[in-house]
Parts: structure tokens; C-alpha cells; sequence
């Protein structure tokens, strides 16, 4: 029997959704050329359904949500829930999951949506992805589809990217496309394997950016559109210094004379004597390799103990799951090749071993976290330019080469 909590959160979701929508819904719609595609598989659908969206855009829950008229519960980073917005996240049935790993209170907390009849929303990426590339699904999606035995609606976001990318503060105003697919049904779960599960929803996943803007050429208005894009291309294709890259405008130069120049839809122009990629993610895909050999370098040198990255005045914070970030010191942060270190040396310094570090992330545009002793820890960097998606890749890729020589 539900309980009389039960029935008040659902009304004060309710009541809430519907009060948040119409202010939103003007936002969003004054700054995107929002069309809808197949939104009456949403509407035919009876009872609670799972939505499986691609991830580009911060907005991309409210986008998707527009067409149910039941309130969508999403589940998202518990880091959304470390600042004043926590109240109005909970007030509107937002569950709260520790990213990068397993978490049985947020499947609960689906399972108890379910049951009290309302759609829910993962995004199956694990995070909103860099460069307008679909990532790898989350290799449990397919698990929690066959957990929950309901259906399964994957909404594509189509031109989102180039509205709000990850790496941007600011809206660009553009054309926004959302197309529902219905890839499973409540009744075929049951005797469907996991393989087919994850291949029927890989099928219509797939999404690049680019590819559709090739098709559309739809024109981005903004003389922004290369905010912020050192966040994401870290290290200069010319020189191949790292964190010399700096954004103005359209524009994203270095300081050795490289620049690449954003156009009005999006695409990226090259200067003719200099390196150039077929797309940013082959850029992405370049420096991150680039990377991982710096690393694997710097381990088979001479020195015994080297700093493997480094940025200087970082603030690290501290917080317990869903709880607001506590200031812990200042100072420099390094990477080494069995520990992250904080703060100055000969002053206050913390040390973070990598053994027992977990949830290695990118938090929004540049906030660098990870967990460890039961509580999340962030890398504050200290101003806009200071990529903490590198951190991310450089954890990454430390790792995965020490699990390869069988050192982990």
C-alpha cells in the first residue's frame, strides 16, 4: 500500500514540474529552434518507460521532458546536488547517483519511480560527451533495462552540441532537433539476452554531430563559438606544449602562432601551412594519445619518482555524497605514477593514493573529481582555461597502462 509520503512526493513533484516547466520552456525556446520528431511514441507508450537519450547539451533532460506529461524522474550526478539548486533538484524527482560507479540506492530509488507510475530518464553515456560523438554505453545499461522490464525510448538530440557544448558557459542560439525512437518493449525483455538488449539500443544510439551538420548547415548565431574549446583541445597540434591554448571569440590560439578559427556552422578552419584534423574528435583522439605516450615516457626515464602533469592553484574540496563541497587548502596539484599530490611543498600538502582513488571524472566544464575514502574530492582549477578533462584522460590513461605492465 503506498503511503500517505508516497502520494505527497508525488504531488510535489508534480506540482513542481509544472511549475518549473513554462519558465524553462521560454528559455530554452528563446535561445534554441526546438522541433520535435515521433514525440506520439512518447504519448502511445502506457504506463512508466525508460528514456535513453545521447548526452551533448546541460539541457538535455528538460528538452527531452517537454513531450511526456508525466514529470520525468532523471537520474544525475549527486555533484548537481552540492549547491543551492539541491531543494528545487529533489522538488522535481531528480535521484541522485555517484558517478563512475555502481550505486544500489539509485536503483532503488528508480525501482520506487517505477512503481508510483512515472518515467524515468539515464543517460546511458555516463556524462555529456566533448567533441558531439556518441561515447561507449555504460556496459551495465543493458543490465538495468532487464532489471527494470519496462520500455525503452531513446531520444536523440540532434544539433544540441552546437546550442551549449559541454565545454561552453554560454547558449548559442540554433536549430534543436529531439527524434524518439521505441527500440524495446516491456514484453519482449524477459526473453531477450543482454548482447541483444545493448545491440537494439547501440543501433539507433549512434549519433555524430558533425555528420548532421554536414546535412543541415544550419548556422549558429554567436560570435562565441570558440569559447572555452581549450577546455577539451588541450594540447597544440604545432607545438605540442600542453595548456598554451587560449579561446577568444571564434578564435582558439596558442602562443607559439597556431590558431584554428570557428565557423558560423560550427566547423573548424585550419591554417594551410599547419597540422589540421578531419574533425575535432580526430583532434581529441591525437592529444590524448600524445598523452599517453608523454606518460609512458616519463615512467621508462631516468627519474625515479616524475610528475607526470601539473597545474598550479588548484583549490581542493572535499564532500559526502549529496552535500555541499568544503574548502580544503590551495596549492599545486601534480600527478605521479602511484599517487596525486595537493598543495605546496615545504607547506600543507595532501597525498591521494592512485590504488585507492575511484569515480576518476570531469565535473560540468573543468571541474576534475574522483573519489576516495567514501568521499568525493574536486580540483577546483583557477580560472576558465584550465582543463580538467585532461586530469581526467591523464588518470585514465595512467591507469590503464599500469594495469597492462601488470603494476596495478
Amino acid at each position: 500500500m503506498r503511503t500517505i509520503k508516497a502520494y505527497i512526493q508525488v504531488i510535489v513533484i508534480f506540482l513542481t514540474n509544472y511549475c518549473v516547466r513554462l519558465p524553462v520552456i521560454i528559455l530554452m525556446f528563446s535561445r534554441m529552434k526546438v522541433r520535435y520528431r515521433n514525440s506520439r511514441i512518447v504519448h502511445s507508450t502506457r504506463g512508466p518507460f525508460l528514456f535513453l537519450p545521447n548526452h551533448t547539451n546541460q539541457w538535455d533532460p528538460f528538452l527531452v521532458s517537454i513531450v511526456p506529461w508525466k514529470p520525468v524522474r532523471w537520474v544525475a550526478s549527486d555533484g548537481l546536488f552540492r549547491d543551492t539548486s539541491k531543494l528545487l533538484l529533489f522538488a522535481i524527482g531528480v535521484i541522485p547517483k555517484i558517478k563512475g560507479q555502481s550505486d544500489m540506492t539509485t536503483i532503488e530509488e528508480l525501482r520506487r519511480a517505477i512503481a508510483l507510475g512515472f518515467p524515468v530518464g539515464i543517460f546511458p553515456e555516463g556524462e555529456q560527451n566533448w567533441d558531439g560523438t556518441t561515447s561507449e554505453l555504460i556496459p551495465a545499461t543493458a543490465k538495468l533495462v532487464r532489471l527494470l522490464k519496462i520500455p525503452v525510448i531513446v531520444p536523440i538530440c540532434k544539433g544540441a552540441y552546437f546550442s551549449k557544448p559541454r565545454w561552453a558557459w554560454k547558449m548559442r542560439r540554433t536549430r534543436v532537433e529531439i527524434h524518439y525512437k521505441r527500440v524495446i518493449d516491456a514484453d519482449e525483455i524477459g526473453g531477450m539476452k543482454l548482447v541483444e538488449i545493448e545491440r537494439r539500443i547501440k543501433e539507433i544510439f549512434r549519433h555524430d554531430e558533425y555528420e548532421w551538420q554536414k546535412s543541415t548547415m544550419t548556422p549558429i548565431l554567436s560570435e562565441l563559438r570558440a569559447e572555452h574549446l581549450e577546455l577539451v583541445h588541450f594540447l597544440c597540434p604545432s607545438c605540442e606544449r600542453i595548456g598554451y591554448l587560449h579561446s577568444r571569440g571564434n578564435i582558439l590560439s596558442c602562443a607559439c602562432g597556431y590558431h584554428v578559427s570557428v565557423d558560423k556552422f560550427g566547423f573548424f578552419s585550419y591554417p594551410e601551412d599547419g597540422p589540421s584534423f578531419e574533425t575535432p574528435r580526430e583532434w581529441v583522439i591525437w592529444q590524448n594519445r600524445v598523452l599517453f605516450e608523454r606518460i609512458k615516457d616519463a615512467l621508462d626515464g631516468n627519474e625515479s619518482d616524475p610528475v607526470l602533469l601539473s597545474d598550479a592553484g588548484f583549490d581542493l574540496m572535499k564532500s559526502e555524497r549529496a552535500k555541499s563541497m568544503v574548502y580544503v587548502l590551495s596549492g599545486e596539484a601534480r600527478l605521479f605514477s602511484n599517487r596525486i599530490e595537493v598543495g605546496d611543498p615545504g607547506g600543507e600538502l595532501v597525498s591521494f593514493p592512485l590504488r585507492e582513488i575511484s569515480a576518476v571524472n570531469t565535473f560540468k566544464q573543468q571541474k576534475f573529481e574522483f573519489r576516495y575514502n567514501k568521499a568525493q574530492y574536486r580540483l577546483q582549477p583557477p580560472n576558465r582555461s584550465v582543463s580538467g578533462y585532461k586530469w581526467e584522460k591523464a588518470c585514465k590513461g595512467l591507469r590503464e597502462l599500469l594495469v597492462e605492465r601488470g603494476e596495478w
